[in-house]
């Protein structure tokens, strides 16, 4: 990734949400081909914008990179967690924040980015680093802050939701995302991948549960 001469947005001037996001699809699209190494230029080209549309939102690659992450975060792990009253409503949106996760990761372009940025972050770990902490930990903490409503409101008793949000994360992928990175296994149909994402929230829920009051 190449760095650029910071710019100063315009002031005044409206974001331009559709422009936005082909700007950052553009940018996914670039992982899924391979090239992590994008150029603000080429982005514009992909984009149909010009370079100053981009800088008018983005000083340099790297703030772009950012904005990847952070919209893949919202559009996958939502704004933040709904109240828990019941345990169905901590049920429900882990099963809500499952589905999204695989529905990602289980795709064509998915799959593409994973490899992508895999090897890149292997190469780079600056940006390793960035991907890896604004990326699947921050999804790790979105479901662990369900657990901890959970328990604030005695649905369930976790000690650590963190590290509980991170096992649940690993039942949902499995050696299913190995076998995707190297082609070694098919992508599930979506029967097999709301089973997949319900068994392991009601497995957990259920080792979780609360002692009931004596």
């Amino acid at each position: 990734m190449n760095d650029k001469e910071v710019q100063t947005a315009s002031p005044g001037r409206p974001v331009d949400v559709e422009k936005l996001d082909r700007i950052l699809d553009a940018v996914l699209d670039s992982f899924a081909e391979g090239d992590m190494h994008f150029t603000i230029e080429g982005i514009a080209r992909r984009a149909g914008v010009s370079k100053g549309t981009i800088y008018r939102h983005f000083d340099n690659a790297e703030s772009l990179l950012r904005a990847v992450l952070e919209r893949q975060h919202r559009e996958m792990a939502g704004l933040g967690p709904a109240p828990v009253n019941s345990i169905e409503d901590l049920r429900d949106q882990l099963i809500a924040l499952g589905t999204q996760l695989l529905a990602f990761i289980t795709c064509e372009q998915g799959v593409r980015i994973m490899r992508t940025v895999i090897t890149h972050g292997a190469r780079h770990s600056e940006h390793g680093e960035l991907i890896y902490r604004d990326g699947p930990r921050a999804f790790v903490a979105r479901a662990a802050q369900c657990l901890a409503l959970g328990a604030e409101q005695g649905q369930i008793e976790v000690e650590d939701p963190m590290h509980t949000a991170e096992q649940l994360c690993g039942m949902w992928k499995g050696s299913l995302v190995h076998g995707l990175l190297m082609n070694g296994c098919p992508a599930p149909d979506p029967q097999e991948l709301q089973f997949r994402v319900e068994s392991a929230v009601n497995l957990l829920l259920k080792a979780l549960k609360a002692e009931p009051p004596r």
